[in-house]
């Protein structure tokens, strides 16, 4: 019997991501190796029934599935919720300039702690608006559907550990960080994860080290 079927997508390499900045919902386009990364996840899921195709609507992850849209005639419905964390203050920044900036909080966040980022939002912000759109999306989903998320690493890991029960931040968590142009599986009813940060799809030079 067939099941409602949702493909997680972490989108392909933005710029900054390589240099390990917190990009949170900062609008930045992919990079060269991102754009090369999308090209590679649209020849696999080309192949399969997609039938509806939803994005942050941030242009990283629009322009991940844009090439899938074209190539299967589907619009993309971009929904703000599946956005990544919003880092406030510390949006563009690497970690030793947070560091330096604000030590008590970079140590609480690298021990664990679901910190505030100034400005910004916590992982537990970020877990009920992503459940709550997944949960709207699959109230709506028939037992043929095979739909597309584009989203970032994030939600993508708050995602799978909520459906598997696990609580905890997305970086603290077993399933983060995803990497870019990643596919995570889940189906419904559950949900039920089947599988989780998938680059089989991608070629060892599309792979960031």
């Amino acid at each position: 019997m067939s099941r409602p079927t949702v493909l997680v997508l972490r989108h392909a390499e933005a710029e900054g991501n390589a240099e390990r900045r917190f990009i949170g919902q900062h609008d930045v386009p992919l990079s060269a190796l991102g754009w090369r990364q999308a090209e590679a996840l649209t020849r696999r899921l080309r192949l399969m029934p997609i039938t509806h195709i939803v994005s942050s609507d941030l242009q990283r992850c629009l322009d991940t599935v844009k090439g899938l849209a074209e190539d299967l005639g589907l619009q993309i419905a971009a929904d703000s919720r599946w956005r990544e964390i919003a880092n406030g203050q510390w949006g563009g920044l690497v970690g030793d300039e947070i560091a330096e900036r604000w030590p008590d909080a970079w140590q609480r966040y690298r021990g664990g702690e679901d910190v505030a980022r100034p400005d910004g939002e916590r992982w537990a912000d970020v877990r009920m608006r992503v459940v709550e759109a997944f949960e709207e999306l699959a109230d709506g989903l028939t037992d043929r559907d095979v739909v597309v998320v584009s989203t970032h690493g994030g939600p993508g890991a708050l995602l799978a550990m909520w459906a598997t029960g696990i609580s905890g931040t997305a970086f603290g968590g077993p399933f983060g960080p995803l990497a870019n142009a990643s596919i995570t599986t889940l189906t419904l009813p559950g949900p039920r994860l089947l599988g989780i940060n998938d680059v089989g799809h991608l070629p060892t030079d599309l792979l960031r080290a």
